[in-house]
Parts: C-alpha cells; sequence; structure tokens
C-alpha cells in the first residue's frame, strides 16, 4: 500500500492496481475504493491494512468502478459482502459486468479471457447500487467528477477532483519502465475512440496529477508526464 497523494493510496497486486481515498480522520467519513482489484488485491489483503490506520471494515463506505472488465471487478461482491460497500459503476459498462457484452473482430479475444477468467475464479457479478453516467459529481472525497473516457469499453471512466487537481484515469493507458501505451487493441471496444479520450483527459487541470491502474510505482506526477507524453505521440 503505497501513499501517492495525501489521503490517497495505491493498492498495489499483480497485474493491475487499485486506489483506496481516505478521509482526514476515521472520525470524519468512511473510505472508497477505486475499483475493486484482482488476484492477490483481495479484501482480506487490504482490510488489515486498513485497520492499521484505525478502520474499520464497514468504514469502506463505496467503491466506484472504473469499467467492466473482470481485472477490476472480481473482487466488488466479496468487498461489499464484508464491509456492505455501496456499489458504482458506469451505466454503459451494464453489461459488460454482466457478461453479456457481444464482443466482435479482434475484441473476441478479450471475450474469451474474460469468459474463461469468470469460469476459472468463479465469478459471481455483484448487485451495483448506483449507475452513474459521464458528468455526474459523486459525493465522495469532496466530490468527484466522472469523466466520459471512452474506448477500453464505451462505459470506461475516469474520476476527477477539482479541489485536488487530480484525475484517477482507470485503463486509460497503461505505463511500465516510464513508457505509456494505450492498451492493446484486443482489449478494447474502440481503440480509435480512446485517442479522443486521452485529448479529454489532457484537456483537464491536472496539476495535482494522474493514477492509473496498469502502472510501474511512480509518482502522480510522473504518470501525468507519461499522459502528455502520449498525447503528443498521438
Amino acid at each position: 500500500m503505497i501513499q501517492v497523494f495525501e489521503n490517497c493510496y495505491q493498492l498495489r497486486g499483480r497485474l493491475v492496481h487499485h486506489y483506496a481515498l481516505f478521509p482526514k480522520s476515521p472520525d470524519e467519513g468512511g473510505i472508497v475504493l477505486i475499483d475493486g482489484g484482482f488476484l492477490s488485491s483481495t479484501p482480506d489483503r487490504w482490510l488489515p491494512e486498513f485497520a492499521k490506520l484505525g478502520y474499520r471494515p464497514e468504514q469502506v463506505e463505496a467503491i466506484l468502478v472504473t469499467h467492466g472488465h473482470i481485472d477490476h471487478t472480481l473482487n466488488l461482491a466479496r468487498w461489499k459482502d464484508l464491509t456492505g460497500a455501496r456499489l458504482f459503476a458506469p451505466s454503459a459498462d451494464r453489461i459488460h459486468i454482466e457478461g453479456r457484452y457481444p464482443y466482435t473482430g479482434i475484441n473476441r479475444i478479450c471475450g474469451c479471457l474474460e469468459a474463461s477468467a469468470r469460469l476459472l475464479f468463479s465469478f459471481e457479478a455483484p448487485e451495483i447500487d448506483e449507475w452513474f453516467e459521464p458528468g455526474q459529481r459523486l459525493p465522495f472525497w469532496d466530490g468527484l467528477e466522472v469523466i466520459g473516457l471512452p474506448g477500453h469499453t464505451l462505459g470506461h471512466s475516469g474520476f476527477y477532483s477539482p479541489s485536488r487537481k487530480l484525475l484517477l484515469a482507470g485503463d486509460l493507458f497503461s505505463s511500465f519502465r516510464g513508457k505509456a501505451k494505450i492498451p492493446p487493441p484486443f482489449f478494447n471496444d474502440d481503440t480509435e475512440q480512446i485517442k479522443q479520450s486521452i485529448a479529454t483527459a489532457a484537456a483537464l487541470d491536472l496539476s495535482g496529477g494522474v493514477l492509473h491502474n496498469h502502472c510501474h510505482p511512480g509518482t502522480r506526477e510522473e504518470y501525468r508526464r507519461e499522459l502528455e507524453t502520449l498525447v503528443t505521440q498521438l
């Protein structure tokens, strides 16, 4: 668990990482997660770490889902069972989460991987409490704006904190060893649409930085610079 911003921690796992947003103190509110983690990044791993900071399981109040791929949704049902957290997800990704997305073309590779993982890990589709839309403001962490960043999936979303000038960008891009890339085409619903989403993200005031889910251990400033480099490349 790496602190990457005041009251914000990167929960590192295998292949994909997610984030925990904390209030100023345990007496001033609950924890909000961005995505649910995958494989080793489970609630059984992280709840003891939260306890060290003074938080009880029931203080995980909400989980905001960036998109419906299983590496972001695998643990949602267990998080909900253990904490009672409310789940929020993009309405356009409902069919992804429910396993009904009609994969076509090269994207069928992603569909096969998703189906195999659902079977292998006995995936339980979580009950979503609220489906959100781009432009909506969610009442967490002093207010988070839903930024529509489609392409990876049609409902793929980021969460922007206006007070911190910080974007939680999901799978908009990946960066390892300082090199930023958009997701491989076979993982995307519409790869061309990602280029516009990259421009949408870059147009925000990102003076507080960027955080995303497939990345090397770095800082929000490094990730922002990698996004800026990607904009010029595209």
